[in-house]
């Protein structure tokens, strides 16, 4: 079983000591507060899964102090403790967001079994249901994983633009998972059961980027053989990802300023109006304040867009995240490669830990993904890149030597991917997070034949 942390808070000493030797018999962290007020102490200094507090303490009750950590934590997950008989206690509760409560006198095996099931603890997965089951434990809000003070702000911002149909501006450095909250956003709206449709605008040639996120009639333009929707109109009723805002070209930045004012759009050859509702999610990396400056972007889009803005925390601020994010990878690439990695060596995840991640979440993921690949059983330094290594940590066996180019590093993962889901070329680029199309391309670049596969 992984490591899970528990903070009990009560007044109470005895109950306090008794529930943490139980919980502490059963392989879990736990630490102990003794009112309300040191209990939000304790949360602003460490990472924890669980809280398990009593209704009724003397300097902050336990009310109170559920209202203030949900506001401050509002990915926690919150046990009640309430006196035999006060059901309503209990109800007012789960109200404020308690996930679920526990009547005194606290049984041991009531307290355990009903932690394991708020934590999702599964301990014997038999078959690949089960193990996409308990991928779910290691979501913190929606689809995100992370319980670090930088990721609280993060969802608390999603929840105050939840209710809304305001745009949203999401900033970040590559790799912090732009599009995954952008994804949470739609999930959590009115429109969670319409179009989500994410475009990158950075990958589409530029001369082509009006045609498709407005679409175009057949003859346009050369190569325009059919009509075609845009992503606008794929969107309808829903919301609409851009990434890489900061790629459009002036021209497009005028029409999609036009779209955004008036919700109509003009396939390209047509000058026939299409009404559209669309929500308008955009991420950028770039600096788009300098590019204003620069002339590259348009002030008046810019302020369209950014009516409100996330932004999100390069892994380098959320070190506390990486352990969840590690496990979560692992148990995704145990079932897509079918595979057993059970788990970490503490030296492996001291390495990860300390390293910076420039590439961030992205970066992390590749890496955890050559790490099962090339893993038996667990995880440990010698399935780890050399750059990953701290001095002192050791290099023995590692899986690439010191040295070698990128590109033969991801021929190799490429080929390693292939293998292990005997020759898919579509699950192999999901497992890789790349589409097909990219996919084939590296296959001839690296000139990868069907018999390495």
């Amino acid at each position: 079983m992984d490591t899970y942390r528990i903070l009990i808070v009560d007044d109470e000493e005895n109950l306090r000591s008794g529930m943490m030797t139980i919980l502490e018999d059963e392989g879990f962290e736990v630490e102990e507060a003794a009112n309300g007020r040191e209990g939000l102490e304790k949360l602003e200094k460490g990472i924890f899964d669980l809280i398990i507090t009593d209704y009724k303490m003397n300097e902050m009750d336990g009310l109170n102090f559920l209202k203030q950590a949900k506001k401050d934590f509002p990915s926690m997950k919150v046990i009640m403790v309430t006196g035999f008989g006060t059901i309503e206690h209990a109800v007012e509760a789960m109200k404020l967001g308690a996930i679920n409560y526990l009547q005194k006198p606290v049984k041991p095996k009531k307290l355990v079994d009903l932690v394991k099931n708020v934590l999702q603890i599964d301990e014997q997965p038999v078959d690949n249901d089960s193990r996409k089951k308990r991928l779910s434990k290691y979501y913190h809000f929606n689809n995100l994983v992370g319980q670090s003070k930088a990721m609280q702000q993060v969802y608390r911002r999603i929840k105050e633009v939840v209710p809304t149909d305001i745009p949203v501006l999401i900033i970040g450095e590559s790799g912090t998972g732009k599009e995954m909250v952008a994804q949470a956003i739609h999930a959590m709206s009115t429109r969670k059961n319409n179009p989500f449709v994410a475009v990158n605008t950075g990958a589409i040639p530029k001369e082509l980027v009006a045609s498709e996120l407005f679409g175009h009639l057949k003859g346009a333009f050369t190569g325009a053989i059919a009509d075609k929707k845009g992503k606008f109109e794929e969107a309808n009723t829903g919301t609409l990802f851009l990434d890489e805002i900061g790629t459009m070209s002036l021209e497009v930045q005028i029409s999609l300023l036009r779209v955004l004012e008036t919700q109509i759009i003009e396939r390209v050859g047509s000058n026939k109006s299409i009404a559209v509702d669309v929500r308008i999610i955009a991420a950028t990396n770039d600096n788009l304040e300098k590019m204003i400056e620069d002339n590259q972007f348009r002030e008046d889009l810019y302020y369209r867009l950014n009516v409100f803005t996330i932004e999100l925390p390069a892994l380098r601020e959320r070190v506390a995240d990486i352990p969840y994010l590690v496990n979560y990878y692992r148990e995704s690439f145990n079932i897509e490669l079918n595979k057993s990695v059970s788990g970490i060596t503490p030296r492996a995840m001291e390495a990860l830990k300390s390293y910076q991640w420039p590439g961030n979440v992205r970066e992390l993921r590749n890496i955890v993904l050559r790490a099962v690949l090339s893993a038996a059983d667990t995880v440990d330094i010698k399935h780890l890149p050399p750059m990953i290594m701290k001095p002192g940590l050791g290099q023995g066996g590692v899986t690439f030597k010191p040295g070698i180019p990128l590109s033969e590093v991801e021929k190799t993962m490429i080929i390693q991917t292939l293998k292990a889901v005997k020759g898919n070329k579509l699950r192999a680029a999901s497992i890789l997070g790349i589409s097909r199309r990219s996919l084939y391309n590296k296959l001839e670049e690296y000139e990868i034949s069907e018999t390495e596969m």
